[in-house]
């Protein structure tokens, strides 16, 4: 019975193949014309995101190589970070925080409103300190009108300092003990009022491993976030909130956190104010000044990434959509294509297939995953593309809707 189904399946496949060399012979224009557009949506799109990327991975990773010194005389630093029920994780940011070899700073937490044990942790932290930098920490019980809890957050731990630069640092971060130091060398030397950093990513399970790669570049992509770094360009500018090192003056001059207070994506809004407002910024890959554990679990990676993608395009569905266009329309069609009985479609369906692979290979390798495991990720692609593009329909939704869910709060975009 199996041989004769088999049997059946080979003679219908003949069959279409004999069906589509006739409807080649009679419309070849059409058949060549089909080509053609497949190839400029599918191949020679994929070609032009790899070398996209490429430049943009040059110009976002060129700092990580600096070498720059601190002067003799350091300017001073405060180290602030904003917690709200991460018990879980406050205890080994504030340890790693703590052994900073820069000279001199200062270590600020805020307790925004937390109802685990984050505070209780963070006091009993600050009594154990007998010498070396200061832990101070302060306790937040109420969220004003108008404003967000990470916003807000910041604003009351920043407002009486009075240090040379600021450092904000996500209380999920853990940072490389020379962080600090390579930060401020890098950023006095060249005068850069602003620097944001993306740290490298910790992975809990398979649902981080398999779409926190692909969404990232996805939102590197759509929104060209490497172009921070072109002076030219002062109207596109990205950050990481998680890793933020701003110039006081520089930070005081744009209006702080107040300028931003009501923002879903505060780091962005406020590296845009920066940009605009004739500050000199970089954002860079820092893999070697820190590390996080970041939406860890599907329902997070669900809210969060809606949040990041809605918040950074400013409620516009179009940067989603171009997005989703990639996905589905620049992507998908290599499957059907590779059943095409010509040499021209079998040539660009696996040149398409190829390109598709190694640039999916890189982006998890490029997080630190092994090769075998991103071969292994890169093998469930059309899943992923399935689970990213429910996130970037969410995200849309969140566009038009003006509100998204986030820590088990309605908030709005």
């Amino acid at each position: 019975m199996n041989k004769s189904r088999g049997t059946q399946n080979v003679q219908a496949n003949a069959i279409c193949w004999k069906r589509l060399k006739c409807y080649r012979k009679r419309s070849p224009f059409a058949i060549d014309l089909a080509l053609f557009i497949y190839v400029f949506i599918g191949p020679a799109a994929w070609l032009a995101l790899c070398v996209m990327s490429l430049f943009a991975r040059v110009r976002m990773g060129r700092l990580l190589r600096s070498t720059d010194t601190l002067p003799a005389e350091p300017p001073s630093i405060a180290i602030v970070v904003p917690a709200k029920d991460e018990a879980e994780n406050i205890r080994s940011c504030v340890s790693k925080l703590l052994q900073q070899d820069y000279p001199r700073f200062e270590l600020v937490v805020v307790n925004d409103r937390s109802t685990d044990s984050t505070g209780s942790q963070l006091d009993e932290m600050a009594t154990q300190i007998v010498s070396g930098p200061r832990l101070r920490v302060i306790h937040i019980e109420s969220l004003p009108e108008g404003w967000l809890g990470k916003s807000h957050a910041l604003h009351v731990a920043t407002r009486d300092l009075t240090h040379d630069y600021l450092l904000f640092v996500d209380s999920d971060v853990n940072l490389a003990s020379d962080a600090a130091r390579k930060l401020v060398a890098l950023a006095h030397a060249r005068s850069y009022d602003a620097l944001s950093a993306l740290p490298s990513l910790e992975f809990a399970g398979l649902a981080d491993r398999l779409l926190l790669p692909v969404l990232a570049v996805s939102w590197g992509a759509a929104f060209t976030v490497s172009l921070t770094n072109d002076d030219s360009k002062p109207h596109i500018a990205a950050a990481n909130g998680q890793m933020f090192l701003i110039r006081r003056d520089v930070y005081e001059r744009v209006g702080n956190h107040q300028a931003v207070r009501n923002k879903i994506v505060e780091d962005v809004e406020l590296m845009r104010h920066l940009k605009k407002s004739g500050a000199s910024v970089r954002f860079m890959l820092g893999h070697n000044l820190g590390s996080t554990k970041m939406h860890d679990t599907w329902p997070r990676i669900f809210h969060g990434w809606a949040r990041i993608f809605a918040g950074t395009a400013r409620r516009s569905i179009w940067p989603i959509l171009a997005v989703l266009f990639f996905l589905w329309v620049c992507t998908m069609p290599v499957f059907a294509a590779l059943w095409m009985p010509t040499t021209a479609w079998r040539v660009a369906s696996i040149s398409h297939l190829l390109l598709i692979a190694v640039f999916v290979v890189r982006c998890y390798t490029a997080v630190g995953l092994s090769i075998p495991a991103a071969i292994l990720l890169t093998l469930c692609l059309p899943v992923t593309i399935i689970l990213q593009s429910v996130v970037l329909i969410y995200a849309m939704i969140v566009c038009i809707r003006g509100h998204v869910m986030w820590r088990g709060h309605r908030v709005a975009v």
